[in-house]
């Protein structure tokens, strides 16, 4: 849709009878979603969680005022991770009886095909890092980091665009251990080359770079937010600063020396466990995209 009147002009054609909304929430939009509540809808809610609130919001009364009047116009929102339905209800943003997970998918058949990734009988483990060049994505803090973490034992290919291209170009110029490869297409032949990836994002309410990365069979790095810990199904195991779970690891703080012991407990992992890693990320998401589709009709059905 480009714009309200197409949208109504859409509406008075087909005369649907449920909506279904994917836009973030906002006090501009607030009231086409209030004068369409005379039609049944549902809020496929991708963009807000406990950490876009807490990175980018001055004023939680006033944010939680616009997401309490929005999802009021809404049959059911749909949360995207169990965690992102956890703040939902916790905030009181809305009942848990108009609320419902459905845990976020892609189709991830060009993943699932990729050969495992080979030993790295001693060369440097390469790692790959890849969304948009953002501070929500927290790449600047994987390249400081980096540094924490002097010698060659690691490589780490960046790929993206974004409005943070030059701070991170400048990060990342005096470390030869780092590759900027720009926006690219062919993630899985990428995926293919490397033998982890890393999402240290600040905000995610599900993450579908590490359902990729899963369904490719690479381990694993994932900050301890929103939807990533789920994805990673953590164990107690685990020192202070990365827990162990059952694709990889997951960073426990938002300091970059916690992000680099993690780096170094990668490093020092042995071949089997990036195996059993391996294994496990791509079990994990062999079926994810039927569950997907699977829930929505299985909610549609009810709402029908």
């Amino acid at each position: 849709m480009t714009g309200p009147g197409e949208l109504n002009s859409t509406l008075a054609d087909w005369n649907p009878d449920l909506l279904v909304w994917h836009k973030a929430c906002s006090w501009k939009g607030l009231p086409s979603l209030i004068r369409h509540r005379v039609r049944r809808q549902i809020l496929f809610e991708h963009h807000y969680c406990a950490g876009f609130e807490r990175h980018n919001v001055p004023s939680t009364l006033r944010f939680r005022t616009m997401l309490r009047l929005s999802y009021a116009a809404m049959e059911q929102v749909v949360a995207v991770s169990r965690a992102q339905r956890s703040w939902l209800e916790t905030a009181h943003l809305i009942s848990p009886s108009r609320s419902r997970v459905l845990l976020s998918s892609r189709t991830v058949d060009d993943f699932l095909v990729l050969p495992a990734p080979d030993p790295a009988l001693g060369r440097p483990l390469t790692l790959l890092a890849y969304g948009r060049l953002t501070p929500q994505k927290g790449f600047d803090r994987l390249l400081r980091a980096l540094r924490h973490l002097p010698g060659g034992g690691l490589r780490l290919l960046l790929v993206g665009d974004g409005p943070q291209k030059q701070e991170l170009e400048a990060l990342a110029a005096a470390d030869p251990r780092v590759e900027l490869l720009g926006a690219r297409k062919d993630i899985p032949a990428l995926l293919a080359q490397v033998d982890a990836v890393v999402i240290p994002s600040r905000w995610e309410p599900w993450g579908n770079v590490c359902l990729e990365a899963r369904a490719a069979g690479r381990p694993v790095i994932v900050s301890d937010v929103d939807g990533l810990p789920e994805q990673v199904l953590r164990s107690r195991n685990g020192s202070a600063s990365a827990q162990h779970g059952s694709c990889g690891l997951v960073v426990n703080g938002e300091s970059d020396s916690v992000l680099a012991a993690a780096l170094d407990a990668m490093l020092s992992s042995t071949d089997r466990q990036r195996s059993s890693w391996s294994e496990e990320g791509r079990r994990s998401a062999r079926s994810a995209w039927s569950d997907y589709m699977g829930s929505w009709s299985h909610l549609l059905d009810e709402l029908s």
